[in-house]
């Protein structure tokens, strides 16, 4: 095994030492190196060698020795990411529209990125030699999506290509001492109800280094042409997946089961307080993220006021259909405090995705051009979570766009109010 190496960054140490891009990183201190995980892995020593191959194909080794503050700055050619080869019944790439951000269609199922940026894995792919790496290396902890503990039915929902124990290779891996965070995505009519139950039994009654379970409601779009016909929660059956986790917990003496926030707003039931969710285990999949905006607030209120009263102006904040009653709460409260500005809340329904979708970080920009309605004298709040870390939204409009769009301020704020900035 071998990589290239793409880029040498300038004053580091790799420069120092005549490491040139194209070259072919063979070893490091004798290990075979396959990609950037096993790169940072054994260069993590203060002294090691790498042996190096010139595109001529001439061999040397280069010795180095870490300094203080300093850096290795190799940077190996892009890492071809592990694809997801199952059809899943309630997969969210299949049912969006053409024409967006070509890294929206990645089906990421890579236990490299799985550890490293906690994107969820199936283990439908994984091969012998795979599991002895995790191990070997301790690659833990990993994000594992489940979603049931039934073989055949979990065969049934995620349709692989190779079928797998899901709840051996678990068990396999806890004997080793690797961790993980288990997703369920949970479907009206295939795996709530009893079968969540037993799945929740299972992952309790069995020795598993189970740090946190997530349970999600299915997102369905209005794009499922050919699709399977699959319902979304509604208030009733969304109070039962409630009811049932509140009664594992307690069964189990379990506080490491957390339903989305969804569940709690399609029920109508309040966000529970902010020893629920410990240390916020699944954030990213939109599990206590009201809780932490909350929170968050309170913490950043003086400071988000002193913000706002910086112009006389009238502020029109935006909301998602889920974050609905937080924003206006938090909005109510910013006017108790403001004297010369008002805040006015506007709801944007999701009319892009359809209206099953309602959450913050899925507002395009089309429904924003179609839906906002400010005033004159109007700054607009918009959560900064629209855009990617390029500065794009999900239908491919940049910040520019909507500087042209609106002639009005645009504030942006995090959506747990850690920064703000004009845009």
């Amino acid at each position: 095994m071998s990589v290239v190496i793409q880029n040498i960054l300038p004053k580091s140490l790799a420069a120092k030492n005549g490491i040139k891009s194209s070259e072919i990183l063979l070893t490091v201190n004798g290990q075979e190196i396959r990609d950037f995980l096993d790169l940072e892995l054994y260069t993590s020593d203060y002294e090691f060698e790498l042996e190096i191959m010139t595109p001529p194909g001439e061999k040397r080794i280069v010795k180095i020795q870490r300094e203080e503050k300093s850096f290795l700055g190799i940077e190996l050619e892009p890492y071809n990411i592990r694809s997801c080869e199952n059809s899943c019944i309630f997969c969210f790439i299949d049912q969006m529209p053409p024409h967006l951000r070509n890294t929206l269609y990645l089906k990421d199922d890579d236990y490299l990125y799985s550890y490293v940026f906690g994107n969820y894995i199936t283990l439908t792919n994984l091969t012998n030699e795979d599991y002895e790496r995790i191990i070997t290396q301790r690659i833990t902890p990993l994000y594992i999506s489940l979603h049931t503990t039934d073989s055949t039915l979990r065969q049934k929902m995620m349709r692989p290509l190779r079928q797998v124990d899901a709840l051996s290779a678990l068990k396999n891996l806890s004997q080793y001492g690797i961790s993980f965070h288990i997703q369920i995505v949970c479907v009206p009519g295939y795996n709530d109800g009893e079968a969540l139950k037993q799945t929740l039994k299972d992952l309790h009654q069995t020795k598993l280094n189970c740090l946190s379970i997530g349970i999600v409601p299915v997102g369905l779009t209005k794009y499922r042409q050919n699709l399977c016909d699959l319902k979304t929660f509604n208030q009733h059956n969304a109070i039962e997946v409630l009811d049932l986790i509140e009664e594992a917990r307690n069964l189990y003496s379990s506080d490491i089961i957390y339903p989305a926030d969804e569940f709690f707003v399609l029920a109508g039931r309040n966000i529970p307080d902010e020893d629920y969710y410990a240390d916020y285990p699944q954030l990213e999949n939109g599990i206590g993220m009201l809780r932490l905006t909350i929170q968050n607030y309170k913490l950043k209120k003086r400071s988000i006021l002193k913000e706002l009263r910086k112009k006389t102006v009238d502020y029109l904040m935006i909301s998602s259909v889920c974050a609905k009653e937080v924003i206006s709460k938090i909005a109510e409260d910013l006017n108790k405090r403001l004297e010369n500005q008002r805040i006015r809340v506007q709801v944007i329904n999701n009319d892009f995705f359809g209206p099953d979708i309602n959450v913050c970080g899925l507002i395009t920009y089309s429904d924003l051009y179609s839906q906002l309605s400010p005033e004159k004298n109007e700054t607009l709040i918009l959560p900064s979570c629209i855009f990617n870390t390029e500065g794009e939204t999900l239908d491919g409009k940049d910040r520019i766009t909507f500087q042209e769009t609106w002639n009005n301020p645009i504030l942006l704020i995090d959506q747990f109010f850690e920064e703000w900035d004009y845009l």
